[in-house]
């Protein structure tokens, strides 16, 4: 099997086994070291995970200039190349350890309202480990970029697959040992650490990656820059939404809160994971259908095709969720945790607009159109930290998520849609009437289930499984019957004649 067939079979590995030990070593985690200093840990991830900007979309320029430099085989300039990002990343590496000891330093000044003395000095150990891992990482990423460009998917993704199992694998005989929250950071810096030498190892010796450190052309940093700059707006606005709400929360409302509402996150990711699985097979075709001049027409009808599928994977997700989530939440996360039932489906619900126009994003590349996007997504993103602030202050964990909805509403769905009809000529409208008809199995579904719940609430694993079983076939019933083209109808039927 090629490296690219097997390294996708290993992605979509990756995948389950990030769901299913999240669902398992969550719960663990809540239980053992206590929801405050879980807590905790979330909110001191949530501003160390800042720091990662610093890269600012460098290693997606490495693959680009890579692959030019080796395309003309001069392979002097992939020597200087390397060299030039190990000092790049070198340096920022150096930035993030001095930005997060100023972080540590403040540790009392930036959560003291919030936090105990004691909270704030396990605050400072955890922060302390976070940011030795973080500039570990930057190192790393020198040679992750080089496994990526040279396509050696079966190690990266064996590596990854790997990495998730060995964290619990550590870290669960730690916390039983008495070491605390402290155990999640100190497997997570040793993993990290491990990580970088078998990429080191990988590079020199499968590779022959090499560096060349002489006459070294630093003029490239602004090329480097430019092409980056744009995917740094990105990465800004995907830190705000991951991430700014844990950190508003640890500091208005307590490490309790944050608990809660990063769990609240980790199920969220589950549905952008499902949406970009798809999404991204498309991406050549996508390329091809642009460079090739094949007209707006044909990528309106690529992208209400995968949009399609999309829409009723996330809503069938989305609806069990209504259905039978809240037993789930109280199960997994434990009843102090219920209010994260209702944060995901209020983040989710909107998000599912810009979760089913992946193809939309990618189209908008492929046409070198997506600034507009990364512009409006930063204004929003901007928007989005205020509405957190106030929403945090007067109303919570339902307050800290308006900021996002928000954010989604207007940015991803409304301001995006207006973009893809007026400046990239997609037939938007046409793509909205064959869509929305999805909708008609999702309501007809929760309706029922959420009926028949004012008569026997979902209080046991046996309702559980035969609520969760009852929607999924009024589901698939509705929406074969009533909503299934013709094209879909197809794929189910070779689908079901390669398993039968």
């Amino acid at each position: 099997m090629s490296q690219r067939k097997m390294g996708a079979v290993l992605s979509y590995l990756n995948i389950i086994a990030k769901n299913l030990v999240t669902f398992l070593y969550t719960p663990f985690l809540l239980r053992f070291v206590g929801q405050a200093n879980y807590g905790l840990f979330q909110m001191t991830n949530s501003v160390m995970v800042s720091l990662s900007l610093l890269s600012m979309g460098f290693s997606s320029a490495y693959v680009k200039f890579y692959i030019t430099y080796k395309t003309k085989n001069e392979y002097d300039q992939l020597r200087k190349l390397n060299a030039l990002y190990l000092i790049l990343f070198g340096c920022i590496s150096v930035i993030a350890l001095i930005i997060g000891t100023i972080l540590v330093l403040n540790t009392g000044a930036i959560f003291g309202r919030s936090l105990n003395t004691s909270e704030i000095q396990l605050t400072k150990y955890l922060m302390t480990i976070m940011v030795l891992d973080v500039a570990i990482t930057f190192i790393s990423s020198v040679f992750d970029s080089n496994i990526t460009v040279n396509e050696q998917f079966i190690f990266q993704q064996s590596r990854q697959l790997m990495q998730t199992f060995l964290v619990p694998m550590i870290c669960i005989p730690l916390v039983f040992m008495g070491v605390g929250v402290l155990s999640i950071e100190i497997t997570q810096i040793s993993v990290t650490t491990l990580f970088l030498i078998l990429n080191i190892s990988y590079c020199l010796r499968k590779l022959n990656m090499h560096f060349d450190f002489t006459n070294i052309d630093f003029s490239l940093l602004k090329s480097l820059g430019m092409f980056s700059f744009f995917i740094f707006l990105n990465q800004i606005v995907d830190l705000v939404n991951n991430n700014i709400p844990n950190f508003i929360l640890g500091i208005f409302q307590g490490a309790k809160m944050v608990a809660t509402f990063a769990i609240a996150i980790q199920v969220k990711n589950m549905f952008f994971m499902l949406s970009t699985s798809l999404s991204n097979i498309f991406v050549p075709q996508v390329n091809r259908l642009v460079n090739l001049d094949k007209g707006t027409d044909v990528l309106t009808n690529l992208m209400i095709k995968v949009g399609r599928i999309q829409m009723a994977l996330l809503f069938f997700v989305l609806g069990g969720f209504i259905v039978v989530g809240k037993f789930f939440v109280q199960l997994w996360a434990g009843k102090e945790n219920i209010e994260a039932y209702y944060l995901v489906i209020i983040m989710v619900l909107p998000s599912i607009i810009p979760l089913c126009q992946n193809v939309g994003i990618e189209i908008q590349k492929a046409m070198n159109k997506h600034v507009f996007r990364s512009i409006v997504y930063v204004i929003f993103a901007i928007i989005n930290i205020l509405i957190t602030i106030i929403g945090s202050i007067h109303f919570g964990l339902i307050g800290a998520s308006m900021g996002y909805v928000v954010a989604i509403v207007f940015a991803n769905g409304i301001l995006m849609n207006w973009y893809y009809y007026k400046k990239i000529q997609l037939n938007i409208k046409r793509y909205w009437i064959q869509t929305v008809k999805i909708i008609i199995p999702f309501f007809v579904s929760i309706s029922l289930f959420l009926f028949l719940q004012l008569r026997w609430n979902v209080d046991s694993m046996g309702k559980f499984v035969l609520f969760g079983i009852g929607y999924s076939v009024t589901y698939v019933l509705v929406y074969v019957r009533f909503v299934m083209n013709k094209y879909e109808k197809d794929v189910l039927s070779r689908f079901t004649r390669s398993r039968f």
